[in-house]
C-alpha cells in the first residue's frame, strides 16, 4: 500500500493512503506585550441555566471549556481563572468577581481577560445615558422581570454603564473582554441553520426577550459600526462582542458560532504562521459566522475600544507535551472509569513506521481511541472515515485490522504521543461529534476527526450507573531508530 507524505503543517500519529486530514494545531493567545513576571487573571461567565427555565440556553459549558482551554493555552494557570456557571453566576457574584478577582493586586503590565456566554438584553435607559432610551444588559442567573418607574424592565443583570465603570476601576490597561450574547430587540427560537457542517437541528439566539423590552432602532446603536470604527484610546480594554444591537447571536448544541468562530481564527493563523491581531479575530469571526448562517439568521462581530490594544500583534503560543487536550484527557481517564489495557507492537516508533494497537475489552460497549502528540495535538484514531462504526464485542479487539482498509503510520512531530481509549455501554462516538471537518451536507470530510468539546462532554455525562472503562499508552516518536 502506496503512503502519502503528509502537508508539513499538519502533525498526526496516524497517516493513510488515503486524502491527508487536516489536524487542528491548538495555541494560546495575548493581547499585548506583558512582563514575563507579570500576574494575569481571568474571569469565565457561563449561563446556561437561569432562574427562569424558559430562557436556558444548550451547550454553554462548550464555551466555557474552551475558552478554559484557550485561557490555559495563553500561558494562563488554572489558579488564574475563576468561573462562574448557572447558579453561581448570579448579577452581584460577578460584580464580586469584578471588584475583587480582577482588580485586586493587578497592575499596569498585568493581563486580564473576561469572557460571558449567554443571553443579552435591553432594558429602558431612564435617564441613565442621555444618547440613548436604552441600556444593554448581560443576563445572570437571578435576573427576573420587573417594572423601572412604570416601564417593564429587568433585575439581576449588569447594565452596561455598570460594566463601563467595573472596566475603568480595573489598574490593568491590557483587557480583553469578549461576549458571545445578543443585543437584539426580537428574539425567534425557531431557527434552522441550513449548513449542517456545524448544526442541523434547531438553534437558538442568545437574547432574552419580555413584553415591553427597548428595540434598539437600526440608524442608532452603542456598538461600534465595524465600516466606520470608533476608537476610544482613553479605555483601559478591547472588546469584541458577537452581534450588533439589533442582531441576534447564534448557539447551537455544538457552542456559540461567535465564540467557534474565534477559536477558527486562532488556529488557522497559527498554523499559518501569520500574525493576529483583534482586528483579524473580528473579520475572521464574521466569515466564520457567513459561512455558517443564512442571510436571515447572520450577525456581525463588534470590535470597540482602544485601538493601540486593537491593532496590537497578539502572541500565540503552541502548547507542549504537557498541554491542555493531554491534561483533559488525562483528567477524563482518571475520574470514575475502570482501567483496561492498551497494548502497541512496540513503545517506539520511527516516522513512517507502521503503529498497531490492541485493546483487552473487558465488556461489550462503543470504543474512542484519542492520541495527544507532541504538541498538544488530539486526533480521533478511532471510529475513523473508514470504521465508523466504533460497537466493540468482549476480547483482543486490533487498531487496524486487514478488514479495515486502512493503516496507522508514526508522524512528526516527534516526542512523547499519549494514546487514550474510553470504553462506555452507551453510545459515544467521537468522530461523528467534529464540528468543522464536515462539508455544507454534514458528511465528514477528513480520514481521521479532530478531538471537539462535544466529544469529552458525552463521556462526562455518561451516567455514573453505566459502567465505563478507559486507559492510556505513552508513545515515543523518534527521527531515526537508536543503535
Amino acid at each position: 500500500m502506496t503512503h502519502q507524505a503528509p502537508h508539513p503543517d499538519r502533525n498526526l500519529l496516524a497517516r493513510i493512503s488515503a486524502p491527508v486530514l487536516q489536524a487542528l494545531a491548538l495555541l494560546a493567545l495575548c493581547v499585548a506585550a506583558s512582563s514575563a513576571r507579570a500576574e494575569q487573571r481571568a474571569l469565565i461567565v457561563g449561563l446556561g441555566r437561569y432562574d427562569l427555565p424558559e430562557i436556558n440556553l444548550p451547550a454553554i459549558e462548550l464555551d466555557v471549556d474552551s475558552v478554559h482551554q484557550m485561557l490555559n493555552l495563553m500561558g494562563f494557570e488554572d489558579r488564574q481563572i475563576h468561573i462562574l456557571q448557572d447558579e453561581a453566576a448570579t448579577s452581584s457574584a460577578v460584580i464580586n468577581e469584578f471588584q475583587g478577582w480582577l482588580r485586586q493586586g493587578v497592575q499596569p503590565n498585568d493581563r486580564v481577560v473576561f469572557y460571558f456566554s449567554g443571553h443579552g438584553s435591553n432594558v429602558p435607559a431612564n435617564g441613565a445615558d442621555e444618547d440613548n432610551d436604552l441600556s444593554q444588559v448581560l443576563v445572570t442567573y437571578d435576573v427576573k422581570r420587573v417594572r423601572d418607574h412604570g416601564k417593564p424592565s429587568l433585575s439581576g443583570v449588569l447594565i452596561d454603564t455598570r460594566i463601563s465603570q467595573l472596566l475603568a476601576a480595573i489598574p490593568s490597561k491590557n483587557i480583553l473582554f469578549i461576549v458571545d450574547s445578543c443585543h437584539s430587540g426580537t428574539v425567534t427560537r425557531d431557527i434552522v441553520l441550513g449548513n449542517h457542517s456545524l448544526d442541523s437541528g434547531r438553534v437558538y439566539v442568545k437574547s432574552f426577550d419580555y413584553p415591553g423590552m427597548p428595540s434598539a432602532p437600526a440608524a442608532r446603536t452603542r456598538s461600534i459600526d465595524v465600516r466606520e470604527p470608533k476608537w476610544d484610546p482613553k479605555v483601559n480594554y478591547v472588546s469584541l462582542t458577537a452581534a450588533a444591537d439589533t442582531e441576534q447571536a447564534i448557539g447551537t448544541s455544538k457552542g456559540g458560532i461567535f465564540t467557534i468562530g474565534l477559536t477558527e481564527s486562532v488556529k488557522r493563523h497559527i498554523n499559518e504562521g501569520k500574525p493576529l491581531t483583534a482586528k483579524e479575530l473580528r473579520a475572521d469571526a464574521e466569515e466564520y459566522i457567513r459561512s455558517k448562517t443564512d442571510k436571515e439568521n447572520r450577525h456581525t462581530p463588534q470590535l470597540t475600544g482602544n485601538p493601540t490594544l486593537a491593532e496590537a500583534t497578539i502572541k500565540v503560543v503552541t502548547p507542549g507535551a504537557d498541554g491542555p487536550n493531554r491534561k483533559r484527557l488525562l483528567e477524563l481517564a482518571a475520574g470514575e472509569a475502570q482501567h483496561f489495557e492498551i497494548n502497541s507492537s512496540s513503545r517506539q516508533y520511527v516516522i513512517d513506521e507502521p503503529i498497531k494497537l490492541s485493546f483487552a475489552i473487558p465488556s461489550a460497549g462503543y470504543l474512542n481511541v484519542v492520541t495527544v502528540d507532541a504538541k498538544d495535538n488530539a486526533l480521533v484514531l478511532f471510529p475513523n472515515k473508514y470504521q465508523q462504526d466504533n460497537s466493540v464485542t468482549p476480547g483482543t479487539f486490533t487498531v487496524p485490522t486487514p478488514k479495515m482498509n486502512f493503516d496507522l503510520q508514526a508522524a512528526p512531530p516527534t516526542g512523547s504521543t499519549l494514546v487514550v481509549a474510553f470504553l462506555t455501554a452507551d453510545p459515544v462516538n467521537f468522530y461523528q461529534e467534529t464540528i468543522d471537518d464536515r462539508d455544507e451536507n454534514g458528511f465528514i470530510k477528513v480520514d481521521f476527526s479532530t478531538l471537539s468539546p462535544t466529544a469529552t462532554r458525552a463521556i462526562r455525562i455518561v451516567p455514573h450507573t453505566n459502567q465505563r472503562y478507559s486507559g492510556q499508552l505513552e508513545l515515543q516518536v523518534v527521527e531515526a531508530a537508536k543503535h
